[in-house]
């Protein structure tokens, strides 16, 4: 429900901005959905977006560029407090940058590690990943939390959250 008040709210205030600029991109985000495969890791777009993730029965972890993001909003604090809104129960926290990668901390590990499930945590973590490397030069995420039954520290990058299908 936070997420679909959230994602109303995002589209509003990009709709009330009149330029034909904008509304090409939210009529491209709108739609724009990516099953998770080695090449998309690489999408070559002209601007930057936030994402959210869908789990489906036939292609698995569904990545979706949602709303287009402004250099303004590209921040790590904007991004990590976008994420905590979106996932109370989970207070992801920034500790660095150091060359391409970020480094975040998640001091209370159980709703992730023990709450989620497998595919809950898998999404929570691609999610994390993919928003952190919209940052200009990170490439590479590291999650520092202690390690639970469905999820497990690492440092992450988009095509982790690549899975080959028979």
């Amino acid at each position: 429900m936070i997420r679909f008040t959230f994602l109303i709210l995002a589209i509003t205030l990009i709709v009330s901005c009149k330029t034909k600029q904008s509304e090409e991109q939210v009529s491209n985000a709108d739609s724009s959905t990516f099953t998770i495969k080695a090449d998309t890791s690489n999408i070559d777009i002209d601007s930057h977006f936030f994402w959210t993730s869908e789990l489906d029965q036939e292609n698995g972890l569904v990545m979706k560029r949602t709303i287009p993001a402004t250099k303004d909003l590209l921040t790590a604090p904007h991004i990590i407090n976008m994420l905590n809104e979106f996932y109370p129960e989970i207070k992801l926290s920034f500790i660095k940058l150091s060359n391409d990668s970020i480094f975040v901390r998640i001091t209370d590990n159980t709703y992730l590690t023990q709450q989620m499930g497998s595919s809950g945590a898998q999404a929570y973590l691609a999610e994390v990943t993919y928003n952190l490397t919209e940052l200009n030069g990170i490439n590479f995420v590291q999650i520092r939390f202690k390690e639970g039954i469905h999820a497990s520290p690492d440092t992450y990058k988009r095509t982790d959250f690549v899975h080959a299908k028979n």
